[in-house]
């Protein structure tokens, strides 16, 4: 983090706190990513804009709003550490991380607590994807601006930050923080996808794919016991490309239920230990194995037996 942008790393903290639900902190930054907000305002104390979500028109209306300094709080940052540039660094649109630091501002706090911050929003739910939406838009702007924080707090030294609030000029982002870097864990972002009612977003356009199976490189070196053997990485390779395909094809949901999958890949891989299986899945051998034979597909009217 770079002395200019502790700013922006402290407005995503605090909001981050705020929220606290990382499916909305993710559909907020699809829907920043995909234009879906305008008319972005950052004034003292406040902070809003006019957001779509991505799968309806209705346009929301969120707004964040934090107190701004009070005049003896002004006076006291104004007179802390005289000798310390960060005034004049603030009126160039800087904001020195020293300022994020009381004992350097007179006791005064730069930050606000989260029990300071107030989300409001049209759309009738709060939080929501609308505020997260305007949250990510608020950072990448002070990533950028850094001392539209000092805007948000009310200190003088920096004029309002006013961005696009007499047009309808969309706000894109593919940055939440400074580095570029949306820190959603995979097992949050796999978690959204699975439990959310909303279909994914889908190409506008007909990719060409082909039916082959997947080539794996001969040089592709089997990972360590216990890993899987290379002939079923190669099947779980395979099989990925397969659910990827008819995914993009078709928008066919990706398999999410982890008993069902298991049965699914248990009839596929080859050489599957069965009872490992059934332990992770909390079930007997002798259940796994019927449950696969009535999941196998048949051939010319015989069931395909797993090698177990």
């Amino acid at each position: 983090m770079t002395p200019n942008t502790w700013a922006a790393h402290a407005w995503e903290t605090l909001l981050r706190t705020v929220i606290s639900d990382e499916t909305l902190w993710l559909a907020g930054h699809n829907d920043l990513s995909a234009g879906g907000l305008t008319r972005l305002t950052l004034a003292p104390g406040r902070t809003s804009a006019t957001a779509t979500d991505r799968h309806h028109t209705t346009a929301a209306h969120p707004a964040i709003t934090l107190p701004v300094l009070t005049d003896d709080q002004i006076t006291a940052w104004q007179a802390a550490s005289p000798t310390c540039g960060h005034h004049q660094a603030v009126g160039t649109g800087k904001f020195p991380a020293c300022l994020s630091n009381p004992g350097h501002t007179g006791g005064v706090p730069t930050q606000p607590t989260p029990g300071e911050i107030t989300l409001t929003c049209d759309c009738g739910t709060t939080p929501c994807r609308h505020i997260a939406s305007l949250t990510h838009a608020v950072t990448a702007r002070l990533t950028n601006h850094p001392a539209g924080f000092a805007t948000l707090r009310g200190l003088p030294e920096h004029p309002p930050q006013h961005l696009a609030t007499d047009t309808d000029q969309t706000l894109t982002s593919t940055r939440t923080t400074p580095g570029g870097k949306i820190h959603i864990p995979a097992h949050h972002a796999w978690a959204w996808y699975r439990e959310c009612a909303e279909p994914p977003l889908l190409p506008t356009y007909t990719p060409e794919l082909t039916d082959q199976p997947v080539l794996v490189p001969s040089a592709l070196m089997a990972p360590p016991a216990p890993a899987p053997e290379p002939e079923q990485v190669h099947t779980l390779i395979s099989d990925a490309a397969s659910q990827a395909r008819a995914h993009l094809r078709n928008a066919t949901r990706l398999e999410c239920a982890l008993h069902e999958d298991a049965l699914r890949l248990a009839t596929a891989v080859p050489g599957i230990r069965l009872p490992e299986t059934a332990e992770r899945l909390g079930i007997d051998v002798a259940d796994l194995r019927e449950q696969i034979s009535d999941n196998t597909p048949t051939c010319s009217g015989a069931p395909q037996a797993p090698r177990a």
